[in-house]
């Protein structure tokens, strides 16, 4: 990317507030969540009626939504300049967006969050403060996990591999100990291919001076533990007979693997691109409105970059 990238409609548009919120950045939480939804119903004997869930699991999914999308706010407020550099989320380095609306989203979808697990249980609630405390240790001092490696990637896989798991898991039936089993192959998961992004934002990290994993190992470090994570990742999911885990984490080191040989940024992009997809097809499966929610932000994306700055997002493009 280069930085002539601008809006091919100058102004204020209403999409612009949806996309800060990062819907395809929130595909990996409804992947997570969903497998957890659906595991709580394996385990309780509930017969999930495609394409839904119950509304309970959906208003959990919807309180979910609303604090890491109220996080991914927080990231770029404080992401500005780095995303400048790297090129990506224009919104507010480009100045689409002012700070202050972005603060007052950011409220908005918090207290709504709030709102709405007050009709989830207790157990639910709290993992959704969990959530929240990733979500702003995570961009905010003195933890300022982004910029800390091996935080950046710890905190990603506990927010997905863990916290997503359990808080579908929860707003379906009380938390097992063996319900758990499953975050033993998606925690390294997760963790590693937050490892691939964190390459290509190496860039952007080093003109900021942040300690990310990408910069405190360089690219061929940073790939190697990439790979290492993915590959545990399928060894757990096999010893403990998790399908997702195993043939997600397994069918997305090809690519990975591609994109550690060629040095390439288009491989290292479509690595982690698909990877995510592995994952959402897996899960989707088991509960097929996630792919209806994933093919709403594929096209609903691409009509939006497209319109709004010219790119082929998800794609060739760097949101």
């Amino acid at each position: 990317m280069t930085g002539e990238v601008t809006a091919r409609r100058p102004g204020l548009h209403p999409f612009d507030f949806v996309f800060l919120l990062r819907p395809s950045a929130l595909v990996p939480l409804w992947i997570f969540q969903l497998a957890g939804v659906a595991a709580a119903a394996g385990a309780s004997g509930v017969t999930l009626e495609p394409p839904g869930i119950p509304v309970r699991a959906v208003a959990g999914l919807v309180a979910s939504t609303l604090v890491l999308g109220g996080g991914y706010i927080l990231n770029q407020v404080r992401d500005i300049e780095s995303d400048r550099v790297n090129r990506k989320l224009f919104l507010l380095p480009d100045g689409i967006v002012a700070l202050s609306a972005a603060w007052i989203e950011l409220a908005v979808v918090w207290l709504a969050a709030a709102a709405v697990s007050l009709f989830l249980p207790a157990s639910f609630r709290w993992v959704l403060a969990a959530s929240l405390f990733l979500s702003v240790t995570y961009s905010v001092g003195p933890v300022n996990a982004k910029s800390r490696a091996p935080l950046d990637l710890l905190w990603n896989g506990l927010e997905f591999g863990l916290v997503a798991f359990v808080a579908g898991w929860s707003s379906m039936a009380p938390v097992t100990l063996e319900g758990l089993r499953p975050v033993l192959s998606y925690l390294p998961a997760v963790a590693g291919c937050i490892a691939s992004t964190t390459i290509l934002d190496i860039p952007g990290d080093l003109a900021q001076g942040a300690r990310s994993t990408g910069t405190v190992l360089g690219v061929r470090g940073t790939s190697y533990l990439a790979l290492a994570l993915v590959t545990l990742a399928a060894v757990a999911g096999r010893l403990i007979s998790d399908v997702v885990g195993f043939y997600g984490a397994l069918l997305a080191l090809p690519l990975l693997i591609k994109a550690h040989r060629s040095g390439r940024r288009a491989d290292r992009t479509a690595a982690n691109q698909v990877g995510i997809g592995v994952f959402a097809i897996l899960v989707g499966v088991r509960v097929p409105l996630l792919l209806i929610l994933v093919a709403g932000v594929y096209l609903g994306s691409r009509a939006y970059y497209r319109a709004r700055f010219d790119l082929a997002y998800p794609g060739k493009g760097t949101p």
